[in-house]
C-alpha cells in the first residue's frame, strides 16, 4: 500500500519549525535571521516540479445520497453540487436549522481532500437575512459509504471567514493524506437566527495514481528507509514523478518481539487502589498479562485493585488501618441498626455537626449544645452538591426519628432528603422539622443532598440531620394500606400491635396529604377508595389539613371522620378538593375554631348532593375562595351558623354550585371583603338571592359575580355601595330570565376600570325606561337613570314640620322634599335646615332593610330632639363614620344602642358630647377595633355617672383630647386591657371629672386611662345585678358584700380589701352547707363548726364527715358542712384582704364529693343537677330525683350538694332534709343533733349526749340514723 505523506504544505510547515528553532539548528549567529528571507531561501532551493503540488483533480464530480433537514421547495441539499452559484444561474440548500444539520455525498472517484469552496447564498446581504451562514462544522470521509465508519477531515469551530455577502466563494485548506471516495458535512451551528443557507460546496480532491501512462511506477528511488519494530513493519519513502507527492510503501518483513519488563502485584489499601502483575514492553509500551506477550491488556485501567475502603467498627475505627470516622457512631449506636456504611458523592461530604462553624450565627434556629449530627459540607460553594448515602441493616422494627434543618436561599438551594430512595422530603430557606420513619427488618438507605445554585449563600448556607433515635418501643401513627379493597386506615400503632402490621404498606403520618402518603406507599392516589379512622387515631393533632385529601378522585367513602381531630387545625385550604367520587362526608365533629383558611376546602367535588355545617365555627376565616366551587351536585347548603367578619376574600365561593336552588346569606359579614369576582357565577338554579346584608363598602372585583346565573329574575342590590369597585366585566353576564335589578344611588362605577359585557345576555332586562340592547351592555348603564338598567330604591329622611318629627323610611319612591341619606363626611340635607326644630326621630319599620355608610352628624345640635323611637330598625353594620352623631342633643334623656353594630366604624368624635340629660349609656355591645378618632366622645355628659367601656378596644385610636372631660358626676369607668393609648395625643381628657377617684386636677390627660395607675376600673365580676371593680397593678376591690339571695360571678382572680357573707338561719336549723370565694379561718369563726365530706360509708349507711380543726384554713371556693352552734341563728362570715377565686374547687373523692356553687343551681328542670345528687332541705337528706314534682329543686348561691360518682353510691339520705318548690332553693338543713327528741349512741350501744367522733347512731321517732362523725 502506498500513501501520500508530504505535499507543498509540509514543506512550509518545516520552513515554519526551521524560523521557531533558530539556536538549535544555526547557532547563536542565527538568532536574528528573520522568517521571510529564510522562506525566500528555501524556495530558491525549491525544485520547479513541487509547485504544482496545489493541483487538484477538477474532473471530479459529487452526487448527494442523503442529508437532513432536507429544505424548502426546490431549495434541497442537493443543490450543494450541481455548480449553480452566480447570479442568474443558482441554487441553494435552505433550511429550518434546530442545532444540526448534515449531507453525504459521494465523488464519482476517490482522492485526497486539499480543500474545499463554501460559496454564500443570494440574499445574505440583504436586510434582516444575515446570520444564515455555518459557523461550526466537520468534514468526514470513508471508503464503504457505511455511517458507523466516519473519519475526521477537517474541523472548524466558530468560522470568522463567511461574511454576509451574496454569492461569494470562500476557501478552506484540507490537512489530509487519505484517499476518500464518500463523505459527510456535518453543520452544528449558524450565526445566528433559525435559517441556513448554503449555495454550493465545492471538495477539492487530489486523486493521482501514482503510476506512468505504460502502467509503470512513477515513484523514484527511496527517500528513506525504516525497519520494521515490534508494531510496525519496516517502509520506504518515494516521490511522485507526477504528483511530486511523498509517497510511504510498505515492506513485506516480520514484526520483532517485544523486549519486556515485569511489574509485580501491588496491593490495594482502604484508601489507595493497588494493581495486578503485569508485563510492559520498552519499545511499543504495549501491556501484557504473561511475559510470552500473548495476552495483551488493552484497558490499563483493568490492573487497578479498587481501594478497599474503610471497614468501621461500632466506635468508628476502622479495622484495617486504624483511622477514625466519626460518622459512622451515629448510626452504629442507634439500637437495631447494624452494618453501617457510608458513601460520600463528590467532593463536598456532609461533615460532623459544629455549631461553631463559619456561618452558624445566621442559623436562625437553636441547635443544642450537646446535640450530635451531620451537616452539609459545601458551605459557600456555589452551583456544588454536597451528597452522603448512609447504608444499613434494621434487626428488628424500629421507629427512626430525627430533626431536619435547613438555612439557605429560598429556592436557590434545596435540601433533598431520601428514604430508601423515596425523596421523602425537599425544602429550601429557613425550614426546621421533625421527621419519623417506620424501619421493616432488612436493608435501608438513608441519602442527604444539599444542592446549592449560583449565588446562594444566605443564611448558615447549610441543612442538617441531627438528634438520630431509633425506638423498638413504638408508640406512633400510621396510614396503613389495604390493596384488596383500595382501603387506607389512620391508626396509632404501638409495639403490642406492630406486628400485626405490614410495614411494607404503612408509614408514619408525618406528611401533609394522603396524596404524599401514597407516593411512599408506591401506590398512586388514584388507587384509593376508602379511608378509615380508627378510634385509636382521635389522640393526633395536626395543625393544618391542607390538600389532606386532594385529587383522591375514587375515594367514595371516608369512615369515622370523628376521629380526626381538628381542634389545632389552622389551615383546611384544598381539604377534599377534586374528590368527585365522593358523596357525603360527615363533618358533624369538626372543631374548626382555629382555622383560619377554607379556600378550595370542597373544590370539584362534583358528587357531593349535601353538606351539613352546622357546627362550624367560621370566626377566624379570612379566606373562603372556591370553597364549594363546581360541587355541581350540591342541591342545599345551609350556611347560617357562619361567621365571616374577618374574611377577605369570597372570590368564586359558588361558583358552578349549578344545582343549588336557593342560598340564605342573610347573616353573611363582608365589611372587609375585597374580592367577590365569580362568586355565584354558573349557579344556574338558584331563582332568588338576598343579599340585602351584603357591604361592599372596599370590594374591588365584581367581575363575573353573577355571570350565567341564568334563572334569577330579580336582584336587589340596593344595599351595594361601589365605590372601590375597578372591575364589573360580565358581572350579570348571560343572566338571561334577569327582569329587575334594585339599585340605589351608593351603587356607582367611578373607580370601574373595566366593565365590558357586564350586562351581556340579559335579554328580559329592564330599566325605569331603558330595555334591554345588545349595543348596551357596559357599565356605562349600570345607573338608575333614563339610560340605566337598575331600578331605583330610596333610602331617605322625611321631616314633618307640624310635629317636628323626622322619620327614616325605605321604598320604591321618594316622596317630593325627603332628604337622601348622606356618604361619608358629608352633611346630611336635614341638620342644615331642621336640626334646631327636631323634636322626635322615628325609625320605620321599613328602614330596617336599609344598610346606611354614614351617620355623621345625623343630629348633631338637636337641641330639641326628646324622643327617638324604633332605633333598633337602624342597621349600622355598615357605617363608617359617627362623627357627632348624638352631639349636643341636650333634651335627649335616654338611648338604646344595644342593637348597635360598630365593626366597621373608624370615627365616634364627640359622639355623644354634650348629651347632658343621658344618665345611662350601654355601649358593652360596642365594637371599636377599627375606631382612630374618639375627640369629645362623651364631653359634658354631666349626668352620666358610670361608663362600662370593657369591650372598648382602642389600639387603633390616635385620638382622645377631651374625651371625657366636664363628665362631672361620673364615679366609675370600666375598662378591660384591650384599652390602650400607646399611640393616643390625650390631654385634656380627665378635665373637671371631679369625681372620680382620687381625682386631681393635675392628673387629667391619657396617661391616667388605665386601671392600674389612673382612673379606671377594671370590671373583674357581677355581685348579683351590681358590677365589681377592681383596680391597681394586683386587681383589688374595696369591699365585697355577698348576699344569701345574689348570685355571684367572678370574670378572674382579684383581692378584696375586706369580704364578707351572711345568712340567716331558719329556726330549728344547725346544719347547713357553704361554699365561698374567699378562705375562712376556722379559729376566727367561734359560731359554728365546719366539716369536710370524705365519703359514703355504704356497710353502716353513713355519711362520714371529718372537722376542721382550730386554726384550720379553709381554702377559698372549698365547699364545707357546717353546723351553727346551739343558740346562733346567723351565719356571719368575714375575711380581710381576701383573695377570690373564679369557682369553686372540684372535690378529690373518687366516690364521693361535695360540690360548690357561687350562683343558685337547679330550678326548672334541675338544670345542673342529677337525679343521683343529694341537696339539703328541711326534713331530710334526698336525692334530686325523690325530690322532684316536676317543678324542679335546686340550691341557693354559696351553698354545696352531694355528688356521688357512682348510682350505687346514692342510697338512704343520714340527714333530715326538707323540698324546695321548684323556685325558692332549699336553704337548711336541720340538725338531728340537737333535736330534743332524738336519741344518741355510740357504737357499742352506750348512750350519748350528742354526736361524737366516731360512728353514732341517733335515733328519731320510729326511725334509726347513722352519722359517722371523723
Amino acid at each position: 500500500m502506498t500513501n501520500i505523506i508530504l505535499n507543498y504544505e509540509t514543506f512550509f510547515k518545516s520552513i515554519q519549525w526551521v524560523a521557531r528553532r533558530p539556536y538549535e539548528l544555526w547557532g547563536a549567529k542565527f538568532c536574528r535571521f528573520a522568517l521571510f528571507p529564510l522562506m525566500l531561501f528555501m524556495l530558491l532551493l525549491l525544485p520547479g516540479r513541487m509547485v504544482a503540488q496545489t493541483e487538484y483533480d477538477n474532473t471530479v464530480t459529487f452526487k448527494a445520497l442523503e442529508g437532513n433537514p432536507e429544505g424548502y421547495d426546490k431549495e434541497s441539499y442537493a443543490n450543494l453540487f450541481d455548480g449553480k452559484k452566480e447570479d442568474g444561474n443558482f441554487s441553494k440548500w435552505c433550511c429550518k436549522f434546530s442545532g444540526s444539520a448534515y449531507v453525504i455525498f459521494e465523488a464519482s472517484k476517490a482522492g485526497i481532500p486539499v480543500g474545499y469552496t463554501i460559496t454564500t447564498g443570494n440574499d445574505n446581504a440583504n436586510s434582516g437575512c444575515g446570520g444564515r451562514n455555518p459557523k461550526s462544522w466537520k468534514l468526514y470521509g470513508n471508503n464503504t459509504g457505511s455511517d458507523d465508519a466516519w473519519e475526521l477531515i477537517d474541523e472548524v469551530n466558530k468560522d470568522k471567514v463567511l461574511q454576509d455577502k451574496n454569492y461569494t466563494s470562500y476557501n478552506f485548506d484540507c490537512k489530509c493524506s487519505t484517499s476518500y471516495q464518500y463523505f459527510k458535512w456535518e453543520i452544528s451551528a449558524i450565526h445566528r437566527g433559525s435559517l441556513l443557507q448554503v449555495g454550493e460546496f465545492e471538495l477539492k480532491l487530489n486523486t493521482c495514481s501514482h503510476k506512468n501512462a505504460d502502467g509503470s511506477s512513477a515513484l523514484g528511488e527511496a527517500i528513506k528507509t525504516v525497519e520494521a519494530t515490534c508494531i510496525e513493519h519496516g517502509y520506504t519513502t518515494h516521490e511522485c514523478s507526477i504528483c511530486h507527492s511523498i509517497v510511504k510503501v510498505d515492506k513485506d518483513d516480520e514484526l520483532n518481539k517485544h523486549t519486556l519488563t515485569r511489574h509485580a502485584q501491588e496491593d490495594a489499601t482502604c484508601l489507595e487502589t493497588g494493581k495486578k502483575e503485569y508485563w510492559q514492553c520498552s519499545v511499543c509500551n504495549k501491556l501484557f498479562s504473561d511475559d510470552n506477550a500473548t495476552t495483551e491488556i488493552t484497558d490499563a485501567a483493568s490492573l487497578e485493585i479498587p481501594a478497599k475502603g474503610h471497614q468501621y467498627n461500632s466506635e468508628g475505627i476502622c479495622t484495617g488501618c486504624g483511622a477514625t470516622e466519626f460518622r459512622y457512631p451515629l448510626f452504629n449506636n442507634l439500637d437495631g441498626i447494624t452494618d453501617v456504611t457510608i458513601t460520600d458523592n463528590g467532593d463536598h461530604p456532609w461533615q460532623k455537626l459544629d455549631l461553631k462553624a463559619d456561618g452558624m450565627d445566621n442559623l436562625g434556629f437553636t441547635i443544642p449544645e450537646d446535640s450530635k449530627g451531620l451537616m452539609s459540607g459545601n458551605y459557600h460553594k456555589p452551583g456544588s452538591s454536597s451528597e452522603t448515602v448512609i447504608r444499613f441493616n434494621v434487626s428488628k422494627p424500629i421507629l427512626l426519628t430525627s430533626q431536619i434543618l435547613v438555612s439557605s436561599e429560598e429556592n436557590k438551594t434545596l435540601f433533598d432528603f431520601y428514604v430508601d430512595n423515596n425523596k421523602e422530603l425537599s425544602i429550601s430557606g429557613k425550614k426546621q422539622t421533625e421527621y419519623k420513619v417506620l424501619l421493616s427488618v432488612g436493608e435501608h438507605s438513608l441519602r442527604l443532598v444539599y444542592k446549592k445554585g449560583n449565588r446562594s449563600d444566605a443564611n448558615a448556607d447549610r441543612a442538617f440531620l441531627y438528634n438520630l433515635k431509633t425506638s423498638v418501643t413504638i408508640d406512633d401513627y400510621v396510614a396503613d394500606y389495604e390493596s384488596s379493597n383500595n382501603t387506607l386506615t389512620f391508626k396509632k400503632v404501638t409495639s403490642n400491635n406492630i406486628e400485626s402490621l405490614d410495614l411494607n404498606h404503612a408509614v408514619i403520618v408525618n406528611k401533609p396529604t394522603v396524596g404524599d402518603m401514597c407516593r411512599l406507599l408506591g401506590i398512586n392516589s388514584t388507587a384509593i377508595k376508602s379511608v378509615v379512622f380508627d378510634k385509636s387515631f382521635k389522640t393526633y393533632a395536626p395543625t393544618s389539613l391542607y390538600g389532606f385529601f386532594r385529587g383522591l378522585t375514587k375515594l367514595e367513602t371516608i369512615k369515622d371522620l370523628k376521629y380526626l381531630n381538628t381542634e389545632q387545625v389552622t389551615n383546611m385550604s384544598y381539604m377534599f378538593s377534586d374528590c368527585s367520587a365522593l358523596t357525603s362526608l360527615d363533618l358533624s365533629n369538626f372543631n374548626t375554631a382555629k382555622v383560619r383558611d377554607m379556600s378550595y376546602m370542597f373544590y370539584r367535588c362534583s358528587a357531593l348532593s349535601s353538606l351539613d355545617l352546622s357546627n362550624f365555627n367560621t370566626a377566624i376565616v379570612t379566606n373562603m375562595s372556591y370553597m364549594f366551587s363546581d360541587c355541581s351536585t350540591l342541591s342545599s347548603l345551609d350556611l347560617s351558623n357562619f361567621n365571616t367578619a374577618i374574611v377577605t376574600n369570597m372570590s368564586y365561593m359558588f361558583n358552578g354550585c349549578s344545582a343549588l336552588s336557593s342560598l340564605d346569606l342573610s347573616n353573611f359579614n363582608t365589611a372587609i371583603v375585597t374580592n367577590m369576582s365569580y362568586m355565584f357565577f354558573n349557579c344556574a338554579n338558584l331563582s332568588s338571592l338576598d343579599l340585602s346584608n351584603f357591604n361592599t363598602a372596599i370590594v374591588s372585583d365584581m367581575s363575573l359575580m353573577f355571570g350565567s346565573c341564568s334563572t334569577l329574575s330579580s336582584l336587589d342590590l340596593s344595599n351595594f355601595y361601589t365605590k372601590e369597585v375597578r372591575d364589573m366585566s360580565y358581572m350579570f353576564s348571560r343572566c338571561s330570565a334577569l327582569t329587575t335589578i334594585y339599585a340605589s344611588d351608593k351603587f356607582v362605577t367611578s373607580k370601574v376600570q373595566s366593565g365590558i359585557s357586564m350586562f351581556s345576555a340579559c335579554k328580559n332586562l329592564k330599566g325605569t325606561i331603558l330595555n334591554y340592547k345588545d349595543s348596551k351592555t357596559d357599565h356605562t348603564y349600570a345607573n338608575c337613570g333614563t339610560n340605566g338598567y337598575f331600578t331605583p330604591v330610596f333610602e331617605y329622611a322625611e321631616f314633618n314640620k307640624g310635629t317636628g318629627t323626622l322619620t327614616f323610611r325605605r321604598g320604591l319612591s321618594k316622596p317630593k322634599g325627603a332628604y337622601a341619606l348622606n356618604l361619608e363626611a358629608s352633611e346630611p340635607g336635614w341638620w342644615s335646615t331642621h336640626r334646631y326644630e327636631i323634636k322626635k326621630v322615628v325609625f320605620d319599620a321599613s328602614f330596617a332593610n336599609a344598610r346606611p355608610t354614614s351617620c355623621y352628624k345625623w343630629f348633631h345640635h338637636c337641641t330639641n330632639l326628646a324622643t327617638i323611637e324604633g332605633i333598633e330598625n337602624l342597621n349600622t353594620e355598615n357605617v363608617t363614620n359617627m362623627h357627632g352623631m348624638f352631639f349636643y342633643c341636650p333634651n335627649l334623656s335616654s338611648l338604646d344602642l344595644t342593637n348597635f353594630s360598630t365593626g366597621n366604624v373608624t370615627d365616634m368624635n364627640a359622639m355623644f358630647g354634650d348629651c347632658q340629660k343621658l344618665s345611662s349609656l350601654d355601649l358593652t355591645s360596642f365594637n371599636t377595633a377599627n375606631v382612630t378618632n374618639m375627640y369629645m366622645m362623651f364631653i359634658s355628659c354631666q349626668n352620666l355617672s358610670s361608663l362600662d367601656l370593657t369591650s372598648f378596644n382602642t389600639a387603633n385610636v390616635t385620638e382622645m383630647n377631651f374625651m371625657f372631660q366636664g363628665c362631672s358626676a361620673l364615679t366609675t369607668i370600666y375598662a378591660s386591657e384591650m384599652f390602650v393609648t400607646d399611640q393616643v395625643e390625650g390631654y385634656d381628657m380627665f378635665k373637671y371629672c371631679t369625681n372620680l377617684k382620687d381625682y386631681s386636677v393635675r392628673e387629667i390627660d391619657s396617661k391616667y386611662a388605665n386601671y392600674k395607675t389612673g382612673y379606671f376600673s377594671k370590671l373583674v365580676g357581677k355581685n348579683g345585678e351590681e358590677k365589681i371593680g377592681a383596680t391597681g397593678e394586683t386587681l383589688t376591690a374595696e369591699n365585697l358584700a355577698l348576699d344569701d339571695n345574689k348570685d355571684f360571678v367572678a370574670y378572674e382572680p382579684f383581692a378584696a380589701k375586706a369580704a364578707s357573707y351572711n345568712r340567716t338561719m331558719n329556726a330549728g336549723t344547725a346544719w347547713g352547707t357553704l361554699c365561698l370565694p374567699f378562705a375562712i379561718v376556722q379559729s376566727q369563726e367561734t359560731g359554728c363548726k365546719f366539716y369536710s365530706l370524705t365519703g359514703i360509708d355504704n356497710d353502716n349507711d353513713c355519711i362520714t364527715l371529718e372537722s376542721y380543726e382550730e386554726g384550720a384554713k379553709i381554702p377559698a371556693g372549698t365547699p364545707v358542712l357546717f353546723k351553727i352552734n346551739e343558740g346562733e341563728q346567723t351565719l356571719s362570715i368575714s375575711a380581710q384582704d381576701a383573695g377570690i377565686v373564679t369557682e369553686p374547687k372540684a372535690g378529690t373523692n373518687t366516690d364521693v364529693n361535695l360540690v360548690g356553687s357561687f350562683t343558685k343551681i337547679g330550678g326548672k328542670d334541675n338544670q345542673g343537677l342529677a337525679d343521683t345528687d343529694y341537696i339539703i332541705g328541711k326534713d331530710k337528706f334526698w336525692r334530686v330525683s325523690d325530690l322532684n314534682d316536676g317543678k324542679g329543686v335546686g340550691i341557693k348561691p354559696m351553698r354545696a350538694y352531694i355528688h356521688p360518682a357512682t348510682a350505687s353510691q346514692a342510697r338512704a339520705a343520714m340527714l333530715s332534709i326538707g323540698k324546695g318548690d321548684g323556685t325558692t332553693v332549699i336553704d337548711n338543713l336541720n340538725a338531728i343533733s340537737n333535736d330534743a327528741n332524738a336519741e344518741y349512741y355510740d357504737a357499742n350501744g352506750r348512750r350519748t349526749n350528742g354526736l361524737q367522733k366516731g360512728l353514732n347512731i341517733v335515733k328519731r321517732g320510729s326511725k334509726t340514723y347513722k352519722i359517722m362523725v371523723k
